[in-house]
């Protein structure tokens, strides 16, 4: 019999650590509380223009990573955008989701399921779901934001290593499309030093829409906290106003997205944490990888190459 694990959450985390244990021979089941897998490779349509609203690129320095780039680059999944800082920052065709949904196949994966606690059980672990259903299995990995992972386990949460305080930075996208052209350079993406906005993208430029400019605007994580429970309208009224000097033409529509635990304001040393119970609770995700697509996937795959042994 193939050995099984779940997996709860359907991000790049634990997509990577899905396929990496399928193509050892195990079977998997992910389970995830959105309507699309991929987390935080986000992407969503506003009338005819396709926007990223989470990550808008990512980078590749490990090896690992790196041939798992250069596959995804063969199957023209993904390719070069632009240079950053001395990096290539690489664009995913059709979307960032277009990316996690690849990965995605051939997984089992169900989504909007939402799990509501994990705790011991017979075969080792009990994985409960807001509606009821139950799973008795002796796997489990967790790659939700630590807070969420911790409120899962509950009061068995205490099972799990003794980890530094993770704090997550919140982060508003204001998805905003124009009436025409936009003014960002060439490349289509801006990061700004100072002010409520961090940086820019153009979906157009990028091209992964078509028409007038569609802007992905994420605001810094200073002002996403300090404005994180203010009205949308106010919220999006002080993005555009800070960005305005990029806009170029007026905006036709926009929409607003808060991601609560956007980015992790720090890095686990270790690339996932394990609990002390006889059978295996591995904890992951780019807290422990690092804030990048490249961390998230790496920390999957050690976290299933731990289990596949």
């Amino acid at each position: 019999m193939e050995p099984f694990c779940l997996i709860v959450g359907a991000g790049m985390s634990g997509l990577a650590a899905a396929r990496y244990l399928k193509s050892h021979g195990w079977n998997c089941l992910v389970l995830d509380k959105g309507r699309s897998v991929g987390g935080r490779m986000a992407t969503r349509r506003i009338g005819e223009s396709r926007l990223d609203h989470g990550a808008q690129f990512f980078t590749a320095r490990d090896a690992e990573f790196r041939n798992l780039v250069a596959q995804w680059r063969q199957a023209s999944l993904v390719d070069a955008w632009f240079e950053k800082d001395g990096e290539v920052c690489y664009r995913a065709a059709g979307g960032m989701n277009a990316l996690a949904k690849h990965m995605a196949q051939e997984l089992e994966v169900r989504t909007q399921v939402t799990v509501a606690s994990v705790e011991p059980g017979p075969a080792g672990w009990r994985v409960v779901s807001t509606s009821g259903e139950q799973w008795n299995t002796a796997r489990v990995l967790l790659t939700a934001p630590l807070p969420q992972s911790a409120a899962l386990l509950g009061e068995h949460s205490e099972m799990l290593p003794p980890l530094p305080e993770a704090n997550y930075e919140p982060c508003f996208a204001l998805l905003a499309v124009l009436t025409g052209g936009g003014l960002l350079p060439p490349e289509g993406f801006v990061q700004l030093e100072v002010g409520p906005v961090a940086w820019i993208a153009d979906n157009t430029h990028k091209g992964i829409s078509s028409g007038p400019a569609a802007l992905t605007i994420h605001a810094s994580a200073r002002f996403s906290q300090e404005h994180f429970d203010f009205p949308q309208e106010q919220v999006a009224a002080l993005l555009l106003q800070a960005a305005s000097p990029w806009l170029g033409s007026p905006v036709a529509e926009w929409q607003l997205h808060r991601w609560r635990y956007a980015r992790p304001a720090c890095r686990m040393p270790q690339l996932f944490a394990e609990a002390q119970h006889p059978a295996p609770l591995l904890v992951l995700g780019d807290t422990f990888g690092g804030p990048r697509v490249e961390g998230a996937c790496l920390s999957g795959i050690a976290a299933a190459r731990r289990l596949a042994g």
